[in-house]
């Protein structure tokens, strides 16, 4: 980790705590202390702290889309009765941040021209919710979405907001899933749920590469 990373890491650490601490205190002047933590109740404070800060059973989860895939784009850009645009493309999902996170990258293309992909996703002990971000060198914007795996294990369902440039419209509210077929396959799809809860706009299927 980078100087720049381990500062700002620290910053956002000390942040936390030192509004954790206020909101104890009940935000009175450190001169006076009549609400500060005792040292219990600081170590019960780190103690949650840290259980929220690690990997948890849910993480374990995500490890069924780590590896090397080779993908399907499908795009109905006349709706889902049209015929669908078909692109072929490359995954590589990795962990990162000690098991906290999974990384994609994603090479394909799209409306002719190369497009690269980077997505984070996880589960936030704290909101108790997988969430996920996306960006791409097609954009400037950063896709955050959040949602819940089923008890099956075996459908995945996020919701999030895009915007729609070419039309001037703001945080058009999409929903994503992706299903699992298999250890070797599963498939993603974007749902435009202003046009419909079934109105499929993108589909990427993800085959493990041999």
């Amino acid at each position: 980790m980078n100087g720049f990373a381990v500062r700002f890491a620290a910053l956002v650490l000390s942040s936390a705590l030192f509004l954790s601490i206020r909101a104890l205190a009940g935000e009175h002047p450190a001169a006076e202390h009549p609400g500060a933590p005792s040292p219990e109740e600081m170590t019960k404070m780190m103690e949650k702290w840290t259980k929220v800060a690690s990997p948890s059973e849910h993480h374990k989860h995500l490890d069924a889309f780590v590896g090397k895939w080779d993908t399907v784009q499908r795009m109905w850009m006349g709706g889902p009765d049209s015929p669908p645009t078909e692109t072929k493309g490359t995954s590589e999902v990795k962990w990162v941040l000690d098991g906290r996170f999974i990384m994609e990258e994603h090479k394909g293309e799209s409306m002719g021209e190369l497009y690269e992909g980077i997505g984070l996703f996880g589960y936030d002990n704290f909101r108790n919710m997988y969430v996920g971000t996306w960006a791409s060198n097609q954009g400037t914007n950063l896709f955050t979405m959040a949602g819940q795996r089923d008890p099956s294990g075996k459908t995945w369902t996020y919701y999030g907001e895009l915007d729609e440039p070419m039309l001037d419209v703001h945080a058009r509210m999409v929903k994503c899933e992706t299903i699992v077929e298999s250890p070797d396959a599963h498939t993603f799809a974007i749902y435009d749920l202003h046009a419909g809860g079934d109105y499929k706009v993108v589909e990427m299927t993800y085959t493990r590469a041999k």
